[in-house]
């Protein structure tokens, strides 16, 4: 078995065995990740209009949409409901990079969840 495989059997095994807090916690990473790559790209002017901003933006958005669409807003109440709202400022951002091409919006996006991740960092340990 190749080192890439075993890395890829590895993570499939860690999402698989996660508790659904860790979970949590992963899509914080993948979409602050992906944010991290948008917002660099975004800051050069020639790579700011490239495919892989866009295909970085596109997949945090997805991280997010994600995220939002599994807050139970009956047992979170106001959590959830806040949750909701952090999560749609976080898309409007997101859009507005992508339609602007400029780093700020992500930024912000990543104040948002570095935020949020710090929160869920502090509860659940690894």
């Amino acid at each position: 078995m190749s080192y890439v495989n075993a890395a890829q059997a590895y993570r499939k095994n860690a999402i698989l065995t996660a508790s659904p807090e860790k979970l949590v916690k992963m899509l914080y990473d993948g979409a602050i990740q992906n944010l991290e790559k948008s917002r660099q790209g975004l800051s050069d002017e020639s790579t700011s209009h490239s495919e892989g901003v866009g295909i970085a933006l596109g997949k945090a958005m997805s991280i997010i949409c994600e995220l939002r669409t599994a807050l139970n807003h009956e047992a979170g109440g106001d959590i959830a409901r806040n949750l909701d709202s952090l999560y749609e400022f976080s898309v409007g951002q997101i859009t507005e990079a992508n339609v602007s091409r400029t780093p700020g919006p992500v930024e912000d996006t990543l104040t948002v969840l570095r935020t949020l991740k710090e929160g869920w960092d502090g509860i659940i340990s690894d």
